[in-house]
């Protein structure tokens, strides 16, 4: 019987997690199969033939990377706490210093590949220092996809070899241009860390060509190896080699692995003597003390990595050692290759050193938290809050201000200790001379000189400062169900990084936003509603996307469908007892094609229809060229369209983080949940509560249509009902003006009330409105007034992003159901009755 390549691939992962297992049961310890000189059963999955290479491979990003911790620790019957889980990730998926051999070539039997690079000893004594095993990892809690692609942001090596690219990558590798100057509203900073050179695609064409493969040339020794002497026909060093294991962040990229260890090595802190890890036969230094020691945090962060540049630089460069070459991504939306700017003096690169020290930070931050305060804290959300504006439960503790603790986590004379001690560990491995203590410890104390230097000009790093405390996007996260209507006739190597870039601002995730996708020629769906981001770079793929039937942009077929699609949203949303939600947008994106002339009318009256029937629905445009050809499609010309140039160019940036800014400043929906899409309330006076949460020092904004609080009754008016949950305090403020923190109109016109264990009713009406469009919907801003680490009770995993989010309650009493369809329908209905009386 023949089984599914997926089925085999399972089949032959458990085979070696047998063989594994069968290690513990024959040896009787605690074996590290990541720590031989083989590369690990468990990642065999990821060098056997194409599927897996780099190219295939889900974007090398801190928001890849949390998404699949976040669907690890989601995973069914996982019983790990966060130091278990965090130490089974390093030992199941880091191993580095894996190479590839350019002289062989792979066939049955013979992988090329081995971790014979000069990263792997350094590795292999990491992982002695930090106990634990990866046997109880859930495996299938993730794809093979997901776990390679794992396996390839924390795992170190360099590819150093020539690959044949580099007359197009290298001349745009060793420097990173400066982007336009973003608006206060935005995240990221001036400096523009990666230049756009290839894509995925490309890549994988270049490997199939007849050219040299951008993957296949990798050394099998380490260049100080004694047997590199012998390989004469090795390949020239490229000029700028890429980078394995490094993750791209908002603040530089960072070493995977490093940051992990660390991590990992906080939680489980571990001192241990120099003369237990080290056999007499393996010494390369003289005259140390058996009873120095080291600490494990140390070993896996700065002092080991400053500990290889003592041995390799120490003895052969008479004046300053270099540490930190940059590099530059090959795509800020995909970014998969890390191309380095020099091919010399790579022992310590500037990922390592963001890697490293954000590593120690965490390693010595960890511990005052976790298990003592917040037991149940996730990895997901350590590394969550330590790259974003809000820090790990302070502001000091975040990527951006890692320059600043240098000194505070590493004091010279500690560091320097730790390096010495790290460099007598690792002299027997990567050492090309003997030395004696003396000399160690005068190369170490110069490495560690050189950290000090180098650390305060990275200056890329740095916190924005420049935005004001109030500004809409440091408060206000957003939480938004996209749905994107898409000219399929855009080239596929075009719109995939304009997408990624706009999603990528959204936070797509369980607790925020989701996205789907839809064809804009037949209206069918090309990624359904998915709150996963890695869903999005799985299925949005060059495959899929020249498999589609039908491609083109038809705007009144897309309307029908898109009303059907809002239809049986607003059922579903009645069915489940939804009581509020993200705020709903759609998002066309056309190319070249123009506005329909033929069917303008209906097209119009079609959003008009749907602008009455689905009322909080906001309509946007995303084009190429020519934005005004759209302006009567939307509500505001001025907000609603945006207009984007082709490719990853400083050009194209400016209208994608606009239109970012706009769909997070639209609010979320507050509705009655027994409406649903005809308006017709079952038990007009039965609704159900809606949970939130809201950050310390963040805001939560809302809208509450018309339609579900205009009503006659005045002995029973329509209200909303704020509870707070007694743990954190909160601001309660309501309008009928649009309530963003930057909007002194409204914030002025706006009725506040802070809370800690009470509640607050504000109640509706439509005041002197006559007709259902003539009432202004009202708003309202949920805020936490706790900016610090006072309490941590949120701790529903479904509910909670962060241990120290505030929880409350909206809850209503006697909505309404009126569709302003049917309402607008009246009105020349009626006067028609009128003028008939007045005939008679």
């Amino acid at each position: 019987m023949r089984h599914s390549k997926e089925e085999g691939a399972e089949m032959k992962l458990q085979a070696r997690w047998l063989a594994v297992l069968l290690c513990f049961v024959v040896a009787g310890v605690s074996c590290q199969e990541n720590a031989i000189k083989n590369i690990s059963p468990s990642l065999l999955e990821c060098y056997d033939g194409d599927t897996y290479e780099k190219w295939n491979l889900l974007p090398h990003s801190m928001e890849t990377l949390i998404a699949i911790i976040r669907k690890i620790e989601d995973s069914p019957g996982l019983n790990m706490d966060l130091r278990q889980l965090s130490t089974a990730i390093l030992h199941r998926f880091r191993q580095d210093g894996i190479v590839r051999n350019p002289r062989v070539k792979p066939q049955a039997g013979i992988m090329p590949y081995a971790p014979l690079g000069k990263q792997f000893f350094r590795h292999a004594q990491t992982l002695r220092v930090i106990p634990g095993n990866a046997v109880t990892f859930p495996n299938n809690s993730i794809s093979a996809l997901e776990r390679c692609t794992l396996h390839s942001m924390l795992s170190s090596s360099i590819d150093i070899f020539e690959r044949g690219d580099e007359s197009r990558v290298c001349k745009v590798a060793n420097y990173a241009y400066r982007r336009y100057s973003r608006s206060a509203d935005l995240q990221e900073k001036n400096v523009k860390e990666e230049v756009e050179t290839l894509t995925a695609e490309q890549l994988e064409m270049m490997s199939k060509a007849d050219m040299v493969d951008p993957n296949s040339l990798y050394p099998a020794l380490p260049p100080n190896h004694p047997s590199s002497a012998r390989l004469t026909d090795l390949p020239p060093h490229s000029r700028c080699p890429t980078e394995n294991g490094v993750v791209k962040t908002r603040w530089g990229t960072v070493s995977g692995g490093s940051v992990l260890a660390g991590i990992a090595a906080g939680l489980t802190p571990q001192q241990i003597r120099i003369g237990d890890l080290i056999r007499q036969t393996e010494q390369r230094v003289t005259s140390y003390s058996n009873d120095a020691s080291v600490v494990n945090k140390f070993l896996g962060t700065l002092a080991g990595d400053l500990a290889e540049v003592a041995l390799l630089q120490g003895p052969q460069l008479s004046g300053r050692y270099i540490l930190g070459v940059d590099g530059n991504w090959n795509s800020s939306s995909q970014p998969l290759y890390y191309f380095l700017n020099s091919n010399e003096n790579l022992e310590m690169t500037a990922s390592e050193v963001r890697g490293d020290l954000d590593g120690l930070i965490l390693a010595n931050e960890l511990p005052n938290y976790y298990p003592s305060k917040i037991g149940g804290l996730r990895l997901s959300q350590v590394l969550d809050m330590y790259y974003s504006n809000r820090g790990l439960f302070d502001r000091k503790n975040r990527a951006c201000n890692r320059r600043a603790q240098l000194y505070d986590v590493a004091p010279t004379p500690l560091l320097t200790n730790q390096t010495h001690n790290a460099a007598i560990i690792l002299s027997s491995g990567i050492a090309t001379a003997t030395f004696s203590s003396e000399a160690i410890q005068k190369f170490a104390t110069q490495a560690v000189n050189e950290l000090g230097t180098l650390v305060p000009t990275m200056n890329s790093d740095t916190c924005d400062n420049r935005k004001s405390s109030n500004s809409f996007a440091d408060v206000s996260e957003p939480a938004v169900d996209l749905t994107i209507i898409l000219d399929t006739s855009w080239p596929f190597e075009n719109i995939k990084p304009i997408i990624s870039q706009l999603l990528s601002g959204l936070s797509i995730s369980k607790f925020n936003s989701n996205v789907t996708i839809i064809n804009g020629q037949d209206g069918s769906i090309m990624i359904n509603s998915t709150y996963d981001p890695n869903d999005f770079h799985y299925l949005f793929n060059l495959t899929n996307y020249q498999k589609l039937p039908m491609k083109g942009f038809e705007l009144s077929r897309s309307l029908e469908k898109l009303r059907t699609y809002q239809t049986n949203k607003l059922n579903d949303e009645k069915r489940q007892g939804r009581a509020g939600g993200k705020s709903d947008v759609v998002l066309f994106v056309p190319y070249q094609a123009n506005a329909p002339q033929s069917d303008k009318e209906y097209c119009l009256s079609t959003i008009k229809t749907m602008q009455e029937e689905v009322p909080d629905a906001v309509i946007l445009f995303l084009t190429y060229g020519s934005k005004d050809r759209w302006g009567e499609y939307v509500r505001e010309s001025n907000d609603d369209l945006f207009s984007v140039s082709i490719g990853e160019t400083t050009e194209s940036y400016p209208a994608v983080d606009s239109l970012q800014t706009r769909i997070k400043q639209i609010p979320r929906r507050l509705f009655n949940t027994q409406c649903g899409a005809d308006y017709e309330s079952t038990d007009p006076r039965s609704s159900k509560a809606l949970m939130e949460t809201v950050v310390p020092g963040g805001s939560n904004f809302y809208r509450i249509h018309p339609n579900y609080f205009s009503s006659d009754d005045t002995e029973n008016p329509p209200r909303i009902r704020i509870q707070a949950s007694g743990i954190g305090s909160l601001r309660v403020c309501s309008s009928r003006e649009l309530l963003h923190v930057n909007t002194s109109e409204a914030a002025t016109s706006a009725n506040c009330i802070s809370l800690t264990s009470n509640s607050h009713i504000i109640t509706m009406n439509c005041e002197d409105a006559s007709y259902l469009h003539q009432c202004k919907p009202y708003y309202v801003s949920v805020s936490s007034n706790s900016t610090g680490p006072s309490t941590f009770a949120c701790n529903d995993p479904k509910l909670c992003r962060y241990p120290d989010s505030v929880k409350y309650t909206i809850s209503f009493e006697n909505l309404v159901c009126k569709s302003g369809a049917s309402t607008l329908f009246a009105v020349p209905l009626l006067l028609l009755l009128l003028l008939a009386q007045l005939m008679l």
